[in-house]
């Protein structure tokens, strides 16, 4: 025991420790004897000291909004990936991204060469109708030189309330003079919907995003396709993120027959909704493209498509969010987003996590696979392989029909999986379609897989799709 004369003593050597201690370090330590919370209430308690401490002792200015700030993006990083703290600014990024409807001009804009360029106006919006044009550089917009500031800044300052008037210097090729633009601001709707028709008689539809106004525009697109005697349909949702659960099911019951689920959602404590087709199916050949950039709201079509056979799938692998969030705007202006649910296709297979494989895994050719053409083994020997036969013109044969996009094993046995797909591009080449290797053939598969080499980056997902509709 350490009697108290010994105490002072000692006290001058601790206090000379301490300040060495502190004089040969960067960082200054002190120990709270551990503390045991009883509930949420002490936790928020002792959550308010340690911003008291940091206001006392932290070097540097911060607001108290900054911190709290903090403290409620660290609440959400204690949560799933896709659970998420908004600020004021970034909500309303996001509610523009997820409704495709605001206040603007209506023209689409990129970075190029350090310059805020017009990619394309909109057909039909105030800056088509002003007569700004693809390739014009902004430089002003309301008397503000933008030319030091980022794409972001710039659209915000373009965006504004319908009606009212925002004022565009732009420099145009070919003119050393700034020429201006006044405008007035009109309600915007970004169509995330691309059709055409291909092949004739193929309705070829792209979605980009669902949105909120997905649904209006695929009906448009539908009903213009028909008329024009369509016999069936790809729709493209490959690098499609999602988007809105209500817009997914409205643009899936055209295709899932009527009264089948298109997908369940699994709430907390084995709560479940199912949605299911309320219309009838337009009973039309369909093939769906997926990649693995087709995520959430994609997978929850493709998924329906898959499990009520009412199309097929072709692509690669998705990419498996599988989750429903809830969006709640806040007090302060920002919001959040957390997960309350799961989908579950209508076989109630899982989606989050472990994406959809497709009917027909399709890889398209990459820059780096490109070359693999070279080392092909040559189809020389004097034979025409049928079915279960085996040698190097079934191994050669079975390259170049998995290197033009066709699902087969490379073994040199000409198995039911090769022997399909020979049938299939017999087909697609207007032979007869039955099989066998035969010299027709075998020319017919070294020229086109030349002729994809030539081509470079061939999109042959498309067009095995395009086969498949086809041939139903």
């Amino acid at each position: 025991m350490i009697n108290s004369r010994e105490k002072t003593r000692l006290s001058p050597i601790l206090a000379g420790v301490l300040i060495i201690t502190i004089l040969f370090s960067s960082i200054a330590y002190g120990r709270e004897p551990q503390k045991t919370f009883e509930n949420l209430g002490e936790r928020i308690e002792y959550l308010e000291l340690m911003i008291r401490y940091i206001k006392a002792k932290y070097k540097y200015d911060v607001t108290d909004e900054q911190l709290m700030e903090g403290a409620y993006k660290g609440l959400f990083e204690a949560l799933d990936q896709h659970s998420k703290y908004f600020t004021p600014e970034n909500y309303d990024n996001f509610n523009l991204d997820t409704s495709g409807t605001f206040g603007g001009i209506g023209i689409s804009v990129g970075m190029r060469n350090g310059n805020v360029t017009v990619i394309a106006p909109l057909k039909g919006t105030p800056g088509d109708r002003a007569g700004i044009k693809a390739g014009d550089i902004i430089k002003i917009v309301d008397d503000i030189d933008i030319s030091e500031y980022n794409l972001e800044k710039v659209l915000k300052l373009m965006r504004g309330e319908p009606g009212t008037d925002v004022r565009l210097g732009i420099l145009r090729k070919g003119n050393t003079q700034i020429k201006y633009f006044d405008i007035v601001r009109d309600i915007i709707k970004i169509n995330p919907v691309e059709y055409e028709v291909i092949d004739d008689n193929i309705g070829y539809i792209k979605i980009i995003q669902f949105n909120k106004n997905t649904n209006e525009y695929i009906r448009k697109a539908l009903d213009d396709l028909l008329d024009k005697n369509v016999k069936s349909f790809i729709v493209d949702l490959r690098n499609n993120p999602g988007g809105a659960l209500s817009e997914v099911v409205k643009v899936a019951d055209y295709f899932v027959p009527k009264g089948l689920p298109i997908v369940h959602i699994q709430y907390r404590k084995d709560k479940r909704d199912t949605r299911k087709s309320k219309l009838e199916d337009m009973d039309k050949p369909l093939v769906v493209l997926v990649d693995g950039g087709s995520a959430s709201a994609s997978e929850i079509f493709a998924g329906a498509i898959q499990d009520a056979k009412s199309g097929i799938v072709i692509g690669t692998q998705t990419y498996g969010k599988g989750t429903i969030q809830n969006v709640l705007s806040l007090s302060n202006g920002g919001g959040l987003k957390i997960t309350i649910g799961e989908y579950l296709t209508p076989k109630e297979r899982k989606i989050d996590g472990v994406g959809l494989t497709p009917d027909l895994v399709i890889e398209n050719i990459a820059h780096e696979n490109r070359d693999d053409i070279k080392t092909f083994v040559p189809m020389i020997e004097d034979v025409k392989p049928q079915k279960k036969d085996k040698g190097l013109n079934v191994y050669g044969a079975q390259q170049r029909l998995g290197y033009i996009g066709y699902d087969v094993e490379v073994t040199g046995i000409l198995d039911d999986k090769t022997y399909d797909a020979i049938k299939e591009f017999q087909k697609f080449q207007g032979l007869s379609p039955y099989g066998v290797l035969d010299y027709t053939t075998r020319d017919k598969l070294y020229e086109r897989a030349i002729e994809v080499y030539n081509e470079g980056i061939k999109d042959l997902q498309l067009e095995k799709a395009i086969q498949k509709v086809s041939s139903f």
